[in-house]
């Protein structure tokens, strides 16, 4: 028992002599963590955390997907960072008042948004983590906000347009086509038939929806390798018109995303997905982007899972993306 002490101590020392070495380290310095600021006003770029499975759970998915926020962060804020352009981050979910009343936790949630556009007159985008994808419907009502024309660029393997009395992880696309006011178009990539119910594939109650499956995708890209040809015939640029990108984590391929509700056994592979998000960055000057139903407590030890969605949040902070002031 006295030798375990020992070594217990010793190894804890020695975690806390690395810990010291690590911390004045000047590769440390460069880290995207130096880039943030906790004046939110300041931020160039601001994460907007759903830390809650709430929706998740409503619609009978795996629990854990509260902790994706902080899993990815965690990644995004160990990155080396080649800019000077400021970040910061606001928790926003409200687990009292979804367990209560789910419907009206989502409308609140919706004028806390519009509260946070409202105050951020220098910032350039807008990263929404969850948590379930429940959260893009309040985000994508509180855009509604700043136009009347909305593409939604939604990859995932399932539609999100149930048909539930009840609102979950899988309505949100059916709610905002009740909700919007407006101009509305939903793109859907990468959905995959047998993951989707004849009610859930029902037409929509307004707007205009594009869906593009796992086959449509892979056929009409050539194997993935003509993927700006294809999205320029399915995403043309239209004046005047806000494109909101948003994925859910399970459209990936299991190789590189286990930790989801829905493990896809024959995702979109991750340069695709880089090459959509890009497209909507450089040729849809795209600002506001969300990333959901991405599940830690089912990722294995190397994160890779997290690693994968900070990679391409990595892209969104790029300082090159960015407009002139």
């Amino acid at each position: 028992m006295e030798k375990l002490k020992a070594l217990t101590l010793m190894l804890y020392r020695d975690f806390k002599m690395q810990k010291s070495i690590q911390m004045k380290s000047p590769r440390d310095l460069e880290r995207m963590i130096n880039n943030k600021t906790d004046q939110i006003e300041l931020a160039d770029i601001l994460f907007l955390k759903f830390s809650s499975d709430t929706g998740t759970i409503l619609n009978q998915g795996r629990r854990g997907s509260l902790f994706a926020p902080e899993a990815i962060m965690s990644v995004v804020k160990k990155l080396a960072s080649h800019n000077l352009l400021k970040w910061s981050e606001i928790e926003l979910a409200n687990t009292t008042l979804e367990k209560t009343d789910f419907f009206n936790s989502q409308l609140a949630l919706s004028l806390e948004i519009k509260q946070v556009f409202s105050t951020q007159t220098k910032t350039q985008k807008f990263i929404y983590l969850g948590g379930g994808h429940d959260y893009i419907y309040p985000s994508l009502r509180a855009i509604n906000q700043l136009t009347k024309k909305m593409v939604v660029i939604n990859l995932d393997a399932h539609l999100d347009t149930r048909t539930d009395p009840s609102p979950n992880s899988g309505t949100p696309f059916r709610q905002i086509a009740e909700n919007f006011d407006g101009d509305l178009e939903i793109v859907q990539l990468g959905i995959h038939e047998f993951a989707n119910s004849i009610s859930t594939m029902s037409n929509l109650p307004s707007g205009r929806e594009i869906v593009a499956t796992y086959e449509d995708v892979r056929f009409g890209t050539k194997e993935f390798t003509e993927t700006e040809k294809f999205l320029e015939r399915i995403l043309p640029f239209q004046e005047d018109t806000l494109y909101v990108f948003s994925l859910d984590a399970d459209v990936l391929e299991s190789s590189i995303m286990e930790g989801v509700s829905a493990v896809n056994h024959r995702g979109l592979p991750y340069d695709f997905v880089e090459d959509v998000l890009l497209y909507a960055i450089d040729r849809l000057n795209c600002q506001h982007f969300g990333f959901f139903e991405y599940n830690p407590v089912y990722d294995n030890l190397s994160q890779k899972g997290a690693r994968c969605l900070a990679s391409l949040i990595y892209q969104i902070m790029d300082e090159r993306n960015f407009l002139e002031s």
